[in-house]
C-alpha cells in the first residue's frame, strides 16, 4: 500500500468511527435503561467526539488553507465551496463546544448527534476534485495529521469506547 492510501485510509477510518459512535449513541439513547449507565456512556462518547471531531476540524481547516491560494481567484464556485466548508467547520466547532459544556451528558449527546444528522449530514461538501487537481503527497502529509502515534491513539480510544456502551449496543467500525 502506498503512503497516500495509508493517509487517506486512516482519515476515512476516523470518519467511519465517528459515524459508528454517533449511531451507537443513537441506539443507546433509544434503548434508554439505567440512567446512570446512560450518563456514563454519554460522558465516554463525549470524550471520543471531542478527540475525533477536533482532529477532523483540523484536517478540514488545513485542507482549506492549503487549497484556497491554489484555486484561481476567477474560480468563484470553488472559492464558495471552500467558504461553505469553513462555515460548516465553524458551526461544528460551536456544536462541539456546546456538547463539551453540557451540564447533562445525555442531553448534550442527544443534541450533538441531532446536529450531526440534521446539519452536517445534509451539508456534505466534496472537495475531492480539488485534491485531484491541486494536492501532492506532501499536502496530504501536512493536512491529515496522520502518523503512527495518531493511528494508535485513535484505535485505542475507539477500542476503549466499546466497553462504555450498554449490553446490546455495539460500535460497528464499518458503519458509514
Amino acid at each position: 500500500m502506498d503512503e497516500l492510501a495509508i493517509l487517506r485510509g486512516q482519515v476515512a477510518t476516523e470518519r467511519r468511527h465517528l459515524a459508528a459512535v454517533k449511531n451507537a449513541c443513537r441506539a443507546a439513547l433509544q434503548a434508554g435503561g439505567d440512567a446512570t449507565r446512560l450518563a456514563d456512556t454519554c460522558r465516554a462518547a463525549t470524550g471520543y467526539f471531542s478527540y475525533n471531531v477536533r482532529r477532523l476540524h483540523a484536517q478540514d481547516q488545513a485542507h482549506c488553507l492549503l487549497l484556497r491560494p491554489r484555486v484561481p481567484r476567477s474560480d468563484s464556485a470553488n472559492h464558495e465551496l471552500l467558504d461553505a466548508v469553513e462555515g460548516a467547520i465553524q458551526r461544528s466547532r460551536t456544536a462541539l463546544q456546546a456538547l463539551e459544556a453540557a451540564p447533562d451528558p445525555v442531553a448534550g449527546v442527544r443534541d450533538y448527534i441531532d446536529f450531526i444528522d440534521g446539519v452536517l449530514a445534509k451539508r456534505r461538501h466534496s472537495i475531492e476534485h480539488l485534491f485531484r487537481t491541486h494536492y501532492t503527497i506532501d499536502d496530504w502529509r501536512a493536512a491529515s495529521f496522520v502518523d503512527a502515534d495518531a493511528i494508535l491513539e485513535e484505535r485505542e480510544r475507539f477500542a476503549t469506547l466499546h466497553a462504555a456502551f450498554p449490553p446490546g449496543v455495539t460500535l460497528d467500525g464499518s458503519a458509514g
